[in-house]
């Protein structure tokens, strides 16, 4: 069970990273310096320590995907599915389904972020699953916001 509970903050970290790539423009946001801010549990898991980072939007990547997720071609690479969009101004639903290999459980993820041009918050909700049906439940809670222009 610990060697799963390893594996899967590290597949719940990646999937919410994955989790709303290729919305295009319609998530647009202020350029500048943006401070983003995770917070996940996993039932049953030791509590994992909250993460932030801050990342330097220009006017041509000026959108909420940049900031909370990799690229359509990682995503590719881990073989994962992501269906989801903007289903009415300033909210962005999506769901993503990664297959487990032998390194990194499985996930199913939901999320729905509501978002102006200059901060982001929103929640997610997290299924893992191992090779051998092992399975962890989990949610995060996702902010973030403009704090200045970069440098």
């Amino acid at each position: 069970m610990k060697l799963f509970a390893v594996s899967t903050a590290a597949t719940v970290s990646l999937a919410m990273s994955l989790m709303a790539v290729q919305v295009g423009a319609q998530t647009a946001i202020q350029p500048g310096l943006w401070e983003s801010n995770d917070k996940t549990t996993m039932e049953g898991v030791q509590p994992m320590p909250a993460t932030s980072k801050k990342v330097c939007l220009k006017a041509n990547e000026a959108q909420l995907e940049r900031l909370l997720f990799p690229t359509p071609e990682e995503m590719a690479q881990h073989g994962c599915k992501y269906e989801g969009g903007v289903k009415q101004p300033g909210v962005l639903q999506s769901s993503l389904s990664c297959p487990p290999n032998n390194d990194i459980a499985g996930v199913d993820a939901k999320a729905e972020i509501t978002f102006t041009p200059t901060s982001y918050e929103g929640l997610g909700q997290i299924v893992a699953k191992d090779k051998a049906g092992t399975t962890i439940k989990g949610s995060s809670t996702l902010s973030g916001k403009r704090v200045g222009d970069c440098q």
